[in-house]
């Protein structure tokens, strides 16, 4: 776990040290049938847009310990003059993960707070560190780790699952919200650089949802490879804005 931690002064967002590195990014053939062993229910196809895995180097960055909650945006809304997104079925929690959120809304929260979104390589290395884990916590889907739809009928406060904290100690990477990322092309997973791969959205497939939400049924949406572009056939657009969809942010300077 990382002991470096720094808050971030315009929104008090609380920042956890990733050290830079390389680490495994996707899955392999040989993980995937062994997931597939463990959970004979679950359908391949899930796993089609996170191959082939490949060492990634990163440089060090700091990501926020939890997704972006409900009182940060207000403060944002509130600095801004920009709207809160439609109210979910629960209502607004101060503490809980600030959700409806579209791609662009998060994008610009993240523009006002001196920070940016992660790339699709920064968050899997935060949620699984260098050892090639499936899951934050490990090679094992425990449902009681993580907020999904086994144990919540909406979302929770940020944290309430410290024992899925990933290696370097951020929490919610899985459950709890789907997290918006800058995303490596679509149907190019394998031709990304191996250091630093990023991409800058200019296109529909330049996002993606990461991590599960409370709303996922199967652990396998939950696990760090897990890209998420079927958006309600939208395919990631930037206007996508759901119940379960909510972000956290980087900031790549030391």
């Amino acid at each position: 776990m990382s002991d470096e931690v720094r808050i971030n002064p315009i929104d008090g967002a609380e920042m956890v040290w990733i050290p830079a590195g390389a680490f495994c990014m996707g899955s392999s053939e040989v993980d995937i049938t062994a997931v597939m062993q463990q959970h004979p229910d679950w359908d391949a196809r899930w796993f089609a847009q996170e191959r082939p895995q490949r060492q990634v180097e990163v440089p060090g960055f700091w990501m926020y310990r939890h997704p972006v909650t409900v009182a940060q945006f207000r403060a944002y809304c509130e600095a801004t003059g920009a709207p809160m997104p439609a109210e979910p079925a629960w209502g607004w929690v101060d503490d809980h993960p600030i959700v409806n959120m579209s791609w662009e809304d998060a994008r610009h929260y993240a523009e006002w707070a001196g920070a940016a979104l992660p790339t699709e390589a920064q968050w899997e290395k935060a949620a699984r560190g260098d050892d090639g884990r499936w899951w934050p916590w490990g090679k094992r889907w425990d449902p009681d780790r993580c907020v999904n739809a086994g144990n919540a009928t909406s979302t929770r406060p940020v944290g309430s699952c410290p024992e899925g904290a990933s290696p370097y100690g951020v929490l919610d990477m899985a459950g709890n919200v789907w997290e918006w990322c800058i995303a490596s092309p679509l149907g190019e997973y394998a031709l990304q650089p191996a250091r630093n791969p990023q991409r800058r959205p200019v296109t529909p497939s330049g996002r993606v949802l990461r991590g599960g939400s409370w709303l996922s049924a199967f652990g396998a949406y939950h696990r760090c490879a897990y890209r998420c572009f079927e958006c309600d056939q939208q395919r990631g657009y930037a206007s996508y804005h759901r119940p379960h969809c909510g972000f956290r942010c980087v900031v790549p300077e030391k």
